[in-house]
């Protein structure tokens, strides 16, 4: 008798012996098996990756076709133009279910696409059968136009210095707030011989030389520190030293020689074109803007310029 329990077979004969009271334990465990399995279906794995995957495309963040977001259980619940899409409990009242179980393509959703597969839709049924769980504090997409470099830059108060030996640009403001805000004690100005050899090395990528690191310790006038740096930004070693990052990034290479085919205007020949190119605009202060626009599409909106 175990075994034919065990094994789901649930014979006339088991029946006969068991009595009247099995029947009715056998057809109550009958029932409660579809709600036990409902309640496994787990939100977050099972059920909104479905709708991320294939629904959100048109009500998701972006777009809500028919005034319907399907990206929380929330605003399923809430629904749109037709009424709600998920009811908790109530399959037959939940449009969901009927849109994707449609026969007919023009009901069926989603629109495009290969439709949901039957586990998908028992999933979804399943789910919802056993009343719709998810987190409470479940958040809807973020906007992607809300992200910060889509956003209008709007210029922030200069916060006040607040140690002694805060400088005068603006930008050391924002830093000793960092450090006030951590606890952190900020590091005494640097000594001019470091200080001049360290804007050096960012500026141009070389040393100063004997001669101008003497000129710069005998010169105590307030704007010695400055004079340098505009006097480094001016030098053609500055597009030199920071156009290498540009060439990083489109994995710069120089040409290694001729092959013995006619292929003089193949780009690999040309290459030291793009680097001059990136070294003179840095150096002329074009903007990444144009930088960016005259790398992708020069030929077409400066078709006579060579030397874009």
């Amino acid at each position: 008798m175990n075994a034919a329990i065990d094994s789901g077979r649930i014979t006339p004969s088991l029946l006969a012996s068991l009595g009247v009271f099995a029947v009715v334990g056998v057809a109550a465990l009958a029932e409660d098996r579809p709600q036990t399995a409902a309640a496994t279906v787990d939100y977050a794995t099972q059920i909104k990756p479905i709708f991320k995957a294939r629904c959100v495309s048109c009500h998701g963040v972006l777009q809500q076709q028919a005034n319907l977001r399907l990206d929380t259980a929330a605003a399923m619940r809430s629904g749109g133009d037709s009424g709600a899409a998920v009811v908790p409990g109530d399959l037959g009242r939940s449009l969901l279910v009927e849109r994707v179980s449609a026969s007919e393509a023009a009901e069926r959703m989603p629109p495009e696409g290969e439709p949901l597969t039957a586990g998908e839709i028992e999933l979804l049924r399943r789910w919802i059968k056993a009343g719709a769980p998810s987190p409470a504090n479940e958040q809807p997409e973020r906007d992607p136009r809300e992200h910060w470099a889509f956003r209008k830059l709007i210029r922030p108060a200069v916060p006040a210095h607040h140690s002694s030996d805060a400088r005068g640009n603006p930008i050391d403001g924002f830093v000793d707030r960092s450090l006030v805000q951590h606890g952190l004690t900020p590091r005494p100005p640097a000594e001019k011989h470091v200080l001049i050899r360290r804007v050096y090395l960012d500026l141009i990528g070389l040393p100063p030389t004997r001669d101008e690191l003497l000129a710069f310790l005998a010169d105590d006038s307030p704007d010695a520190y400055l004079r340098v740096v505009e006097r480094l930004l001016a030098d053609p070693r500055h597009g030199e030293r920071w156009g290498r990052h540009w060439m990083d990034v489109w994995r710069y290479s120089d040409w290694f020689g001729r092959r013995h085919v006619p292929d003089v205007w193949n780009s690999a020949p040309q290459i030291w074109r793009w680097r001059d190119w990136i070294v003179h605009s840095l150096n002329e202060d074009r903007g990444y803007d144009r930088m960016l626009r005259e790398m992708l599409a020069a030929d077409e909106i400066r078709p006579e310029d060579a030397e874009a």
